[in-house]
């Protein structure tokens, strides 16, 4: 069994391949290839346009590469100490998830998302784990608390000393002096700072649907 997710690009429809499950005793690793391929077949048919998943290792991803998958949507992890602000000015947790989803779509108009819908359901489950928002009128950003390091899974902001006041205001908040953000590679923020890492594969059923998906950010 594979569990497939909605998700949208613009006005395109895709699926989030997210996870598998099979009964005791069934070669999973084996079957696996072959339920991909029979669920990319049926979606296709069904006039979806693509496909997103992620690997869990080289192997796993040579896998997708054989059936049509394409390792394009990287990530940039920066870790960066937070220089302190007294000034810095910011809300906590006032963004809604109808704003949250307007505001991302403003600064990556390219990304594939959740349905607003379900997109709510994730944040209740996001902030019953401890995920706080912060945002200003110039940008958000979404991050755990981990010690002495604030974990940002995602920051946009209108350029970098937009998302350095960001920072400072959520350092106030919790005392925390790191900050470790996840930024998609295109991402204008911190141009050329941070590690590039492997995240999102996609497949695509028709050609209209090959353009520039610049990040794959749904919250995981």
């Amino acid at each position: 069994m594979l569990a497939a997710v909605p998700v949208e690009y613009g006005q395109h429809h895709g699926i989030w391949l997210c996870g598998a499950a099979g009964a005791q005793g069934v070669p999973l690793d084996r079957l696996l290839p072959k339920l991909i391929e029979s669920c990319l077949r049926a979606y296709g048919a069904s006039g979806f346009d693509f496909a997103v998943m992620t690997s869990d290792g080289t192997q796993n991803a040579e896998t997708l590469k054989a059936l049509g998958f394409a390792g394009q949507l990287p990530l940039r992890l920066l870790q960066t100490p937070i220089r302190r602000d007294l000034l810095a000015q910011a809300v906590f947790d006032s963004l809604t998830v109808h704003k949250l989803v307007e505001m991302r779509h403003i600064y990556q108009p390219g990304c594939i998302c959740l349905p607003e819908q379900a997109m709510n359901e994730i944040m209740t489950q996001l902030y019953r784990c401890g995920l706080t928002v912060v945002s200003n009128r110039r940008g958000y950003g979404l991050y755990y608390t981990n010690g002495d390091t604030l974990q940002f899974l995602e920051l946009q902001a209108d350029n970098d000393h937009c998302a350095d006041l960001l920072l400072q205001a959520a350092r106030e908040k919790t005392g925390a002096q790191n900050a470790r953000i996840l930024l998609a590679e295109n991402q204008t923020l911190y141009l050329g700072a941070g590690r590039r890492c492997g995240y999102g594969m996609i497949a695509f059923w028709a050609d209209h649907s090959r353009q520039q998906m610049r990040i794959f950010r749904m919250l995981l």
